[in-house]
């Protein structure tokens, strides 16, 4: 018998002794919130471009660290997205308005909001502009900007093409808007899949791009949930209907994930299922929508792959007054995204301006685990800029990945630059029956309530 949502989450909540007043006690070992230095008593001048986790984290953890300062946020969005909550959507056991709020309500006690948007960053006069007040200006700057999904860098695609010939994006969202559609779409697609599969046989293509992603799990989410939906379970009644879909994942690396200890189990996961293939190294180049043709480039080639189903993981870049501004990279893997130094997350040319979350140029940190622990970093590190002494603090690369291996069953994949890094002293590789109800049941309720507010 089939477990309720709302049954599911008193049973999880039981579990943990969580009662109505919903206070929480290890279930999460989060990164160290005590800062390791006094905070500093001077005043300055603190202003945070960016309101999505990353920003909102650091403007609380900042507060505490800088008492004194004047601190003032930037960023158009009215609402606010819990976007983890958009494949849950996907696998039909959320609503999209779930994973909404009201911004303001996130707003740290003596924080300034600016509703406007960032036009261009001018380090060298510490100064900045927007499409309002104009220029502002800042003693420190913290660049939260997140990135943005650029499908228009795939030929023949482009967002309106989502939820339409038999394609899907997860992803699909307007953060500054605060509406996500790519949830909806993608549980359209679901339900498309299984009523051509009792018809015939489908070919499922999942696609992953070159560039930076947050979010690395996801296409590995559609992946696993929509063939064990295929199998009969989750929200929507079913056979073996499976048998008559192929699914097919291309990834432009050799890697499914970033860390190769859970990139090896998880590739002998998909060769025990007979309806998965893998492409490595394909880079997605362009779609015929119409032809129902997607193109890759290989090994200096390019291949034609014809599917049925399509789901595309955008390539991402980050916001474009950043990438047009000296705070950018300028060269190398990671042209165009914020050049900090991965350690301190303080910027390499300009020492007052420091960087949270998705729109670092780092080699991890594109998750919401990651985002909360540099916001953990940027609390030491400011309160020591401040008083002009080193910086203490250092990021090592911690993110976590949730991969939902199938209705009720989930990988969390934890690590930074030195492997591993789970939680919980268990083995990080098992799909857990824990790891998905606090997922689906908790997370959302600990993101809202503590994560946004800087509290764990």
């Amino acid at each position: 018998m089939k477990m309720s949502f709302d049954e599911g989450r008193r049973d999880v909540l039981k579990a943990f002794g969580i009662g109505t007043g919903l206070t929480v006690s290890g279930i999460l070992n989060a990164a160290e919130t005590k800062l390791s230095m006094p905070s500093s008593k001077k005043k300055a001048r603190i202003v945070i471009v960016g309101g999505g986790t990353a920003g909102m984290a650091a403007a609380a953890r900042i507060r505490r660290a800088a008492p004194n300062s004047q601190i003032v946020m930037i960023f158009p969005n009215t609402q606010h997205l819990y976007q983890p909550g958009q494949v849950f959507t996907a696998a039909g056991l959320y609503k999209s308005a779930d994973n909404i709020r009201p911004t303001s309500g996130f707003l740290p006690d003596g924080v300034k909001w600016l509703n406007e948007s960032v036009l261009f960053f001018d380090p060298e006069s510490n100064s900045l502009k927007t499409d309002k007040t104009g220029k502002i200006v800042y003693d420190f700057l913290i660049v939260a900007t997140g990135c943005e999904y650029d499908y228009e860098a795939i030929e023949g695609l482009d967002s309106s093409l989502i939820g339409k010939r038999g394609i899907a994006s997860v992803y699909l969202n307007d953060t500054a808007k605060g509406v996500a559609t790519g949830g909806e779409l993608t549980q359209r697609w679901f339900v498309d899949i299984r009523e051509s599969a009792q018809k015939r046989r489908v070919k499922i293509l999942l696609c992953d791009p070159e560039t930076p992603i947050k979010g690395e799990g996801v296409s590995l989410d559609m992946l696993f949930l929509c063939n064990d939906m295929l199998k009969g379970n989750g929200p929507l009644e079913g056979g073996s209907l499976y048998k008559n879909a192929q699914f097919m994942l291309a990834k432009s690396t050799d890697l499914l994930i970033g860390n190769r200890g859970y990139d090896k189990v998880l590739k002998k996961r998909i060769e025990a299922e007979k309806n998965f293939s893998t492409l490595f190294s394909h880079r997605l180049i362009s779609v015929d929508a119409e032809r129902k043709i997607a193109t890759f480039e290989t090994g200096g080639i390019q291949k034609e792959v014809s599917y049925d189903f399509l789901h595309v993981t955008p390539p991402m870049r980050a916001s474009n007054a950043l990438r047009d501004s000296p705070l950018a990279a300028y060269e190398g893997r990671f042209k165009g995204w914020l050049d900090v130094d991965g350690k301190t997350l303080r910027h390499r040319s300009y020492p007052n301006v420091f960087g949270v979350g998705d729109t670092l140029g780092t080699s991890y940190g594109k998750s919401g685990g990651a985002a909360r622990d540099q916001a953990i970093v940027m609390q030491d590190n400011i309160a020591a800029a401040l008083e002009e002494k080193p910086l203490p603090a250092k990021y090592h690369g911690y993110t976590t990945v949730p991969i939902r291996i199938r209705y009720g069953r989930e990988i969390l994949a934890e690590y930074d630059e030195r492997g591993f890094d789970p939680t919980f002293p268990l083995d990080p590789t098992e799909p857990r029956w824990l790891w998905w109800q606090i997922d689906l049941h908790l997370m959302r309720w600990l993101y809202f309530n503590m994560i946004m507010r800087g509290m764990m």
